[in-house]
């Protein structure tokens, strides 16, 4: 059988010009697709991240002030200056002179201005007399249902702290529990 010669005014593709585009095209649209997935893919992970971060970021900083302060020297709960006020600890040590030094730390939960529901947690540190320095920690913290809370683990003991942190990036939430023994009293 032989094939016909296309005449000037005949308009189409051949039976082999067909059979060698379509798996091009097939190998263009699956390479398209595997890059689309992966693009969505990271930005899931990259959400992940940043609430992990974030809620990391609140864990260090609340252990690291509450292991240097006494059972005793910690507040929880909102003060009369600043209804978002979430705990203050205090405690002593001494400067590069000797000198003992009054060290306080102030954590609250104030609103981020981008949204109503997601808070930063903000720290207040006040050294001796000088003016206080204010850092935030985390962003897009969640407080609704008790998702971020400090208590004691034995309110009457009071031996240990536990902060639960809930961070929420996009539709990627992270929670994370820490359990801080502050120092003892005989450690003034």
């Amino acid at each position: 059988m032989m094939l016909k010669r296309i005449k000037p005014d005949q308009k189409g593709f051949t039976l082999i010009e067909l059979l060698i585009a379509i798996p091009i095209a097939a190998l263009v649209m699956l390479a398209a697709s595997g890059a689309l997935m992966q693009l969505v893919q990271s930005g899931n992970a990259s959400a992940n991240m940043a609430a992990i971060r974030q809620a990391q970021a609140s864990g260090f900083w609340v252990s690291r002030d509450a292991l240097q302060t006494r059972p005793e020297d910690v507040q929880i709960g909102p003060s009369a200056a600043d209804p978002y006020e979430m705990c203050s600890f205090t405690w002593l040590d001494y400067n590069s002179g000797n000198a003992l030094v009054v060290y306080e730390v102030v954590y609250s939960l104030p609103p981020m201005s981008s949204s109503g529901t997601l808070r930063e947690l903000r720290r207040q540190q006040t050294r001796g007399d000088e003016s206080p320095t204010t850092i935030v920690v985390a962003t897009n913290l969640v407080i609704a249902d008790n998702a971020t809370t400090l208590s004691w683990t034995d309110s009457y003991a009071r031996t240990s702290l536990r902060f639960q942190v809930t961070s929420r990036v996009g539709q990627k939430t992270c929670v994370r529990t820490y359990q801080v023994t502050p120092r003892p009293e005989d450690q003034a």
